[in-house]
């Protein structure tokens, strides 16, 4: 049920393409002001919503976390890719370039702090059964494509110890 905290963190990367959608079911007049709230109170839900799963999970087993933070990361992966390819797009273009792409390095590094939230989290709790790949991957959490990697790995050899160690 706790797992239902993560939903704001997982939509978040998706976010400016539902609020796009939801303000086209409004009037022109008041579309950017629905734009703007929905917005603005997603990005405030979702810091909430992670605090809070964090507090309740506190006593949660360590590779349950490793692996909702790693399907967390993976459901953001055609965000990223759509984000580069706008951000491509934009380049080639030359009109409005650089605003456009620094509005979506932003977006990209706020999504990165949000879904990385979790899984610092959950490495923090991890430091006990694998020290040294756990603080590998805790500084993998900040640079794209190396935070998945480095949660599948730990997922994987956590995985495998917890199945060594039981037999």
């Amino acid at each position: 049920m706790k797992k239902l905290l993560l939903i704001p963190v997982i939509i978040f990367p998706y976010l400016l393409a539902l609020g796009v959608l939801l303000g086209n079911l409004f009037p022109e007049d008041i579309a950017p002001i629905v734009f703007g709230v929905f917005i603005v109170l997603f990005a405030l839900a979702t810091p909430i919503c992670n605090i809070v799963f964090m507090i309740l999970s506190r006593k949660d087993d360590p590779n349950d976390l490793i692996r909702a933070a790693f399907l967390v990361k993976l459901v953001h992966i055609p965000a990223y890719i759509v984000v580069f390819v706008f951000g491509v797009i934009a380049a080639i273009m030359i009109f409005m370039t650089l605003p456009l792409i620094l509005m979506l390095i932003l977006f990209d590094c706020i999504v990165l702090f949000f879904s990385s939230s979790i899984s610092v989290f959950a490495l923090a709790k991890n430091i006990k059964n694998n020290k040294l790949l756990s603080v590998v991957a805790l500084i993998c959490q900040f640079f794209f494509c190396a935070d998945i990697i480095s949660l599948f790995v730990l997922w994987i050899i956590s995985k495998n110890q917890g199945k060594t160690i039981s037999t």
